[in-house]
């Protein structure tokens, strides 16, 4: 096989590998995963502070309260403010951590189709610099993985995103727990929750024989082609006894 035909073969390999069914995850199964419906589609046993007056400085005290609002300094005076991840002017939800531990900040029930893979993500962003919150995500009271913490750099956005696999289940309940009980600090914004179902990657099969080299065609005997080639021969031998 040429060069050029090998390039070809790769180049399309990888053009098939990219369009094939499987590398893009299904749509999003959680109810206002956005926070755009406001305090709807999910539970939490933190405190619900109603944002419908704002600006109001004082609506996140004590600790342990959250709201659905567009920035965290319009709920309280100490807040940085900032926009939310999904369109920089939507909802999120905020939250002023508990002092207690493994206290529920927010979950959501969700049907679920068994032996599927699915994506369970979340953005997280710091309202206030000190002691960043660390939240703990799991499905059907399963960790996920270690303590996600947020940044100490406030309206900074950082995603924690883990598989799932939901073997027998048909229900998935998804919980997020903050593991930081520190009074001073340990405040934090949550927006774009999501869980998607990823598609199988399926085999790709390929017909060997639209990859192999065609031969050659010989030239029939008697052909202008062999005769042209014959020519040439003969053309070079006239050139070379003239040099003798």
């Amino acid at each position: 096989m040429t060069p050029q035909r090998q390039l070809s073969v790769a180049v399309a390999t990888l053009v098939v590998i990219a369009l094939a069914p499987g590398l893009t995850s299904a749509g999003p199964l959680i109810l206002n995963g956005d926070f755009s419906l406001g305090y709807n589609g999910f539970a939490s046993n933190y405190v619900y502070r109603s944002s419908d007056t704002l600006p109001n400085y004082r609506l996140m005290y004590p600790e342990g309260t959250f709201t659905v609002g567009t920035d965290p300094s319009q709920v309280h005076g100490l807040w940085a403010s900032f926009g939310d991840h999904t369109t920089g002017d939507g909802g999120m939800m905020i939250v002023n951590g508990n002092r207690a531990a493994d206290v529920l900040v927010w979950s959501s029930t969700v049907e679920v189709a068994a032996d599927t893979n699915y994506d369970f993500s979340a953005w997280v962003a710091s309202v206030y610099p000190a002691s960043p919150a660390s939240l703990a995500f799991s499905i059907n009271g399963i960790l996920l993985d270690a303590p996600f913490g947020a940044s100490s750099t406030t309206g900074l956005w950082r995603q924690f995103a883990n598989g799932w696999y939901s073997g027998t289940n048909r229900t998935a309940v998804l919980s997020i727990v903050n593991q930081n009980i520190e009074w001073w600090g340990n405040d934090f914004a949550l927006d774009d929750i999501m869980l998607n179902a990823i598609a199988p990657i399926e085999p790709l099969s390929f017909d060997a024989s639209d990859f192999t080299e065609e031969p050659a065609a010989v030239p029939e005997p008697g052909s202008s082609l062999l005769l042209f080639g014959s020519g040439l021969a003969a053309l070079a031998g006239v050139r070379k006894s003239r040099k003798r």
